[in-house]
């Protein structure tokens, strides 16, 4: 079975403790390779799923991020006339600076609200014998990734036909999206474990997502914020995700944003914490759904 428990009897406990998070990562990214066409199709079926029965299908992830760039255009430029010129935004235009922070929120918050229910919600697949129920939460993960994918070649094309993509920035992507799928699924797993036991979890979740949106610089600059509430805002893992997307779409610089080594530290921290306790509570799960 995936995940399943190969502690030798023999050796103390002592000297598994420390590594147990990193030897379960380890483990679990190669049993995970056993399973690439389950986890292909359960992708496949949630992008499938979310326009079934529409007229336009999937032309839908295309449709509902360039809508979304016109209204904050015509609200925040062309009615409010909102500027906010900063480092990760030297053109000073809001709307582009708003949907670039939008893109990792939404993200984030998608893979890890739809990972904390995907166990209790795929109860019948969860049940049968050898089910590696971990990739569920991999597959929510990687279905919002998708999406996120689709907006983000919009936002592009638009910035391109606006002569406003500083193309140089672009590489810092490939820093930002692991950290990001690191960090959404280590959250991902420990809520999608908890929620098995504690089912007010997800609701809980839905209210805690309100409060950290407005702790996170998506819709005001960091430099904004008065100095005595700035070191709460840069503790937050967010801040500096946002912060390397708008230096990738915006500010066509390379080089690390502030609090970047904290969100891998944090993103490393989680994943191994969630495969670990996702692993330790999985053989309950059918006992509870």
């Amino acid at each position: 079975m995936l995940f399943e428990d190969t502690t030798p009897a023999g050796l103390p406990c002592q000297r598994w403790r420390g590594l147990a998070g990193l030897l379960v990562l380890i483990y679990s990214a190669s049993a995970l390779r056993h399973h690439l066409f389950l986890l292909r199709e359960l992708v496949k079926r949630d992008f499938q799923g979310r326009y079934a029965g529409s007229l336009l299908g999937f032309v839908w992830s295309f449709v509902q991020p360039l809508w979304l760039l016109l209204l904050f255009t015509f609200v925040f430029s062309t009615v409010l006339k909102i500027k906010i010129v900063d480092a990760g935004n030297p053109g000073g235009h809001f709307a582009p600076y708003l949907f670039s922070g939008l893109l990792p929120w939404i993200a984030v918050q998608e893979g890890v609200l739809r990972s904390s229910t995907s166990i209790t919600d795929n109860s019948v697949l969860v049940k049968k014998l050898r089910f590696p129920a971990e990739i569920l939460v991999v597959a929510v993960v990687l279905a919002a990734l998708l999406h996120e994918a689709i907006a983000a070649t919009v936002f592009l094309v638009v910035l391109a036909a606006l002569g406003d993509l500083a193309w140089g920035g672009l590489p810092m992507l490939l820093l930002a999206l692991p950290l990001q799928v690191l960090f959404t699924l280590g959250l991902g797993l420990l809520l999608g474990a908890v929620q098995v036991f504690f089912r007010d979890t997800a609701q809980l979740l839905t209210m805690l997502f309100t409060g950290w949106f407005y702790l996170t610089p998506i819709v005001y600059s960091l430099g904004s914020v008065p100095p005595r509430l700035r070191s709460w805002i840069e503790l937050n893992p967010l801040t500096p995700l946002v912060g390397l997307y708008r230096q990738a779409f915006l500010s066509g610089r390379i080089g690390l944003v502030p609090g970047t080594a904290g969100l891998a530290a944090s993103a490393v921290v989680l994943l191994c914490a969630g495969f670990w306790l996702f692993r330790r509570l999985k053989i309950a799960f059918v006992d509870e759904i």
